[in-house]
C-alpha cells in the first residue's frame, strides 16, 4: 500500500506538471494541449513499470514511512557487543522481546492496509467493469448496424480521407440507437451516424465525416483507452478525473479547429454542432469511451472557441514535439525520485547524538590509560629471552624423543582395556597361579616403560631447575608493573557505567538501523511483494554480515552486494506478485542501494 501511495504521489506530481504546461499553452492550438495529456496519461501508467529499473534519484524531502521510522522492537532483531563504534564491526544480534503496545499498532496497521488495497482493487474492478460494458455496447452497436453503400456518403468519406490524409481503411455505418455521431474502433476504426443523419444536407454530412476522420487519423480513440485505463488504476485521486475529462475536451476542440482549418466556415460548422446536440433528445447508453462529436457538455465552450476565430491554422510535429519531449522526459525523472537520506528516523538521530556524547565524556579515561608510564626494561627482558631460548629447545628435543615411548605406553594401556586371561584346566591353585604370571608381564612391561622414561623426566627436572632464577626474573618485573596494574583496574571500574551504556545504545542503534533499512527495501519492494514480506528479517540478515561505521552524524552499511541480493531473493521470493522480471529488477536495484548505504541523520 505505501508504494501505491508513493506512486499515487508521483502520478500527482506529472499531472500538476501538465496542468501548468497546459495552463500556459493556452494560446497555442488546443492540438498541443492534446499530446501534453496524452503523454502524462501515458507517462502515469509506465511510472510503475520504469520505476524499478532505475537508479533512485534522491529529493531533500522528508518522508515519514511507517515502516522506516515506527518500526517496533518486535519487527526488528537487536543487541550487540558495541564496545566500539568507531570501526568497522559484525554485529551479533539478539532476539527483543515483543512489545504488547506496539504488536497492536502492527496488527491494526496490517487491517487497515488489508482494507485499503480491498477498497483500491474493489474501484480498479468497478471502473473496469464499466470499460469493458462500454466497449462491449459499442461493439454491439456496430455489428447491427447498417452499413452505408450510399454513394454521396462513400464519395464524400474517399474525398476527405485523401483531404486529412488518413491512411487507414474506416467503416461507416448508421446505427438506431446513436444520436451523435461518434468514432469508435482501434483496428478497425468505424464511425457511426445516427438514423437521422438522412436527412442531413451535404455540408453538415461532410463536417460530420471531416470532423470523425480526423480523430481517426491522429488515433484519438487509442489515446481515449490509455486515459479511461490510467483513470481505472488511480480512481481515488481526483485530478485524474479531471485530466481525463480535460483531454476529451482538448480531442474535441483540435478536431473542430482542425475543421475550420481545412476550409468549414467557423458559423456554419458552429451551427451544425448545435444542430447535432439539439437532436439528441437522451444520452448514449451506457456512458463509453467513444468520440462523440457534439455532446452538450462543454458544448458553449467549444462553440465559443470556434466563433472566436483562434488557431484556425493546422500544426505539424514541429510545434508539438518540444512539449511531448518536455512531458515525456518528466516520467523517468518523477519515476526515479527517492527520498534522500533525510532525518526520517530521530530514533538514529538520537541513538547517534548520545553515542557521540558518550564517547566525548570517556575521552578523558582513554587519555588516563595512553599516559600511564609503562616502565619496562626492554633489553632486560630480551636478555631473558634469549637465556631461556636454548632451554625450551632442549625441552622440545626431549619431548621428540619421548613421543615413541608415548606412543608404546598408549599401545599396552589399549591392550589392557582389552585385556583376556587365558586359563587352562586345573585346580584353584593353578588357575590362581596363570592369572598371576599373566598380569605380572604386563606388568613388567609398563614399569620397564617408566624405567626408559626415567632419565628424560630428570633431565626436563634440570632443565626447570636451571630456569628457576628466570622465572625469577620474569616475576621481579610483573612485581614492578603492579602499580600500573592497579591504576588500569582502577580506570576499568570507572568505565564500567560507561561500557554498560554503550551496550544499551549498541542495542538500540541496532534497532534503529533495522528499522532504516527495512522501510527502505518496503520502499523499493512493497509494490512487488505481498503485505506479509519479511522486510525486518531481510534487514537483520543483511546488517549480520555488513561491516558498520559510525562517525559523528552518519552510518555507512557496506555489505557485498551478491550476498544481499542472495538474501532478498530468498526471503522475498516467495511474496512476489506480479513478473519474476519486474521483481528481479526491483531487487537487484534495492540490493545495490542497500550494500553501499550512508545513512546522515543531521
Amino acid at each position: 500500500m505505501i508504494s501505491l501511495a508513493m506512486g499515487s504521489v508521483k502520478v500527482l506530481l506529472l499531472l500538476v506538471a501538465a496542468a501548468g504546461i497546459t495552463a500556459v499553452s493556452r494560446g497555442l492550438p488546443a492540438r498541443v494541449r492534446v499530446a501534453v495529456w496524452c503523454t502524462a496519461l501515458a507517462g502515469s501508467l509506465l511510472i510503475p513499470l520504469v520505476e524499478p529499473i532505475l537508479p533512485p534519484l534522491g529529493i531533500p524531502v522528508p518522508v515519514n514511512l511507517p515502516t522506516a521510522t515506527s518500526a517496533s522492537p518486535a519487527e526488528t532483531a537487536a543487541g550487540s557487543d558495541p564496545s566500539s563504534f568507531a570501526a568497522n564491526r559484525t554485529p551479533v544480534r539478539r532476539q527483543a522481546v515483543p512489545h504488547p503496545e506496539s504488536s497492536m499498532t502492527h496488527q491494526y496497521s496490517s487491517h487497515l492496509g488489508d482494507a485499503l488495497w480491498i477498497l483500491w482493487i474493489a474501484g480498479v474492478t468497478v471502473l473496469a467493469a464499466r470499460l469493458c460494458v462500454g466497449i462491449w455496447f459499442m461493439r454491439r452497436a456496430v455489428r447491427n448496424a447498417r452499413t452505408i453503400t450510399e454513394y454521396h456518403w462513400i464519395r464524400d468519406l474517399r474525398h476527405l480521407r485523401c483531404t486529412v490524409k488518413c491512411r487507414r481503411p474506416v467503416r461507416l455505418v448508421m446505427s438506431d440507437v446513436v444520436e451523435i455521431p461518434a468514432t469508435v474502433g482501434l483496428w478497425r476504426p468505424t464511425i457511426i451516424v445516427p438514423a437521422i443523419a438522412k436527412t442531413w444536407p451535404s455540408e453538415r454530412r461532410e463536417a460530420v465525416l471531416l470532423h470523425e476522420l480526423i480523430h481517426v487519423a491522429r488515433m484519438d480513440w487509442s489515446w481515449r483507452l490509455v486515459a479511461r485505463a490510467a483513470r481505472t488504476v488511480y480512481w481515488f485521486n481526483p485530478l485524474m478525473w479531471w485530466a481525463v475529462r480535460r483531454l476529451d475536451l482538448e480531442q474535441e476542440l483540435a478536431c473542430d479547429q482542425e475543421v475550420v482549418a481545412l476550409g468549414t466556415r467557423p458559423s456554419s460548422y458552429a451551427c451544425h454542432l448545435l444542430g447535432i446536440a439539439r437532436a439528441a433528445v437522451r444520452q448514449p447508453i451506457p456512458a463509453v469511451c467513444v468520440l462523440e462529436m457534439a455532446r452538450k457538455s462543454h458544448l458553449e465552450e467549444r462553440i465559443m472557441t470556434i466563433l472566436e476565430n483562434r488557431h484556425h491554422r493546422r500544426i505539424g510535429l514541429a510545434t508539438l514535439g518540444p512539449a511531448v519531449i518536455l512531458v515525456a522526459a518528466m516520467v523517468p525523472a518523477i519515476a526515479a525520485m527517492a527520498p534522500a537520506d533525510s532525518p526520517n528516523n530521530p530514533e538514529l538521530k538520537q541513538v547517534l547524538t548520545e553515542i557521540n556524547a558518550a564517547e566525548a565524556r570517556m575521552e578523558p579515561h582513554l587519555k588516563q590509560i595512553e599516559e600511564l608510564e609503562i616502565e619496562i626494561d626492554e633489553r632486560a627482558l630480551a636478555a631473558i629471552e634469549e637465556q631461556m631460548q636454548p632451554y625450551l629447545e632442549r625441552i622440545e628435543e626431549i619431548e621428540v624423543n619421548l613421543e615413541p615411548m608415548h606412543e608404546y605406553m598408549e599401545e599396552i594401556e589399549r591392550k589392557m582395556e582389552n585385556f583376556e586371561i587365558h586359563v587352562e584346566p586345573g585346580n584353584l591353585a593353578e588357575i590362581e597361579h596363570q592369572i598371576h604370571e599373566q598380569l605380572e608381564a604386563v606388568h613388567r612391561q609398563m614399569e620397564q616403560v617408566h624405567m626408559d622414561m626415567e632419565p628424560f623426566h630428570e633431565q626436563i627436572e634440570e632443565i626447570h631447575r636451571q630456569m628457576e632464577p628466570l622465572h625469577e626474573q620474569i616475576e621481579q618485573l610483573h612485581i614492578a608493573m603492579g602499580p600500573m596494574h592497579e591504576q588500569m583496574d582502577v580506570i576499568h571500574r570507572e568505565m564500567e557505567p560507561f561500557h554498560e551504556e554503550m551496550e544499551l545504545l549498541g542495542q538500540r542503534l541496532e534497532n534503529a538501523l533495522n528499522a532504516e533499512v527495512a522501510g527502505r527495501l518496503r520502499q523499493r519492494l512493497g509494490a512487488f511483494t505481498d503485505h506479509d514480506a519479511p522486510f525486518s528479517e531481510s534487514a537483520a540478515k543483511i546488517l549480520d554480515g555488513a561491516n558498520i561505521n559510525v562517525s559523528d552524524d552518519r552510518v555507512h552499511i557496506s555489505a557485498p552486494q551478491s550476498e544481499t541480493l542472495h538474501i532478498l531473493s530468498d526471503l522475498l521470493g516467495p511474496h512476489r506478485i506480479g513478473t519474476q522480471q519486474n521483481f528481479d529488477n526491483a531487487v537487484q536495484s534495492a540490493a545495490a542501494e542497500i550494500s553501499n548505504l550512508e545513512i546522515r541523520a543531521d
